[in-house]
């Protein structure tokens, strides 16, 4: 994995601007620490197989939430994609296809210290066929699009990695360790001293809480912000 250093939001443009040169498609992911590129149902047991156990989560799910789901009905995958977006702990990690989008979250969490952007090249990692098998039984970790049904997906330019447990090595690997996808990542670090120059940067050129949420929560988040009331 490569890593690199953006000491301001014009460095960080530069940098991403030839990702294009390397892939089709890059993905990106803003946090607020260093690597454990894994999603969330993993964080607290990498060991742990969650497979059966998210299978009956999702089932709860659909069957305790159906008058709050879209119409319609729903397979595993796009199962998890809701339960991942209100909160349910899931095999799926989120990216975006907006490199500022990444940048914003990444800047925007509360935690103190540096804030780290990584970008996944993802044309050999595509899952054309997502829809069509079961998240639970895929044989490695893939990256897809959800579908955009979703006004939040939609203004986040939202992508996913689907993760696997690994039987061979008996827990959920990382991204950054895994020989399968760590060749295609590149980290890059935003001091911790250059977080708040680089949100002002951010909401000039129309990236903040208001866009990338674009509801009422979005909006009163962003007014907290603007006029220092959090």
């Amino acid at each position: 994995m490569k890593k690199l250093e953006a000491n301001d939001f014009a460095e960080f443009v530069r940098i991403t601007y030839g990702f294009d040169l390397i892939a089709e498609l890059t993905v990106f992911r803003g946090q607020a620490f260093q690597g454990n590129l894994i999603p969330s149902v993993a964080r607290k047991d990498k060991t742990v197989d969650t497979a059966e156990q998210e299978k009956k989560v999702i089932k709860q799910l659909a069957l305790m939430g159906a008058s709050m789901l879209p119409p319609g009905p729903q397979n595993e995958l796009e199962l998890l994609v809701i339960a991942q977006h209100f909160g349910l702990k899931t095999r799926l990690l989120d990216w975006s296809s907006n490199p500022l989008a990444a940048l914003w979250f990444a800047c925007a969490d509360p935690a103190p210290g540096d804030a780290y952007v990584y970008a996944l090249y993802a044309d050999d990692l595509l899952a054309n066929d997502v829809y069509e098998t079961s998240p639970f039984s895929r044989s490695e970790t893939r990256v897809f699009q959800p579908r955009l049904n979703n006004p939040r997906i939609i203004a986040q330019h939202g992508w996913f990695t689907l993760h696997r447990y690994s039987a061979r090595s008996r827990k959920f690997v990382p991204l950054e360790i895994n020989p399968n996808t760590k060749k295609h990542l590149t980290e890059l670090r935003v001091p911790a001293d250059k977080r708040a120059d680089v949100l002002q940067s951010l909401d000039l050129y129309g990236i903040s809480s208001r866009t990338l949420f674009p509801d009422l929560e979005g909006l009163c988040r962003y007014l907290n912000g603007k006029h220092k009331l959090a």
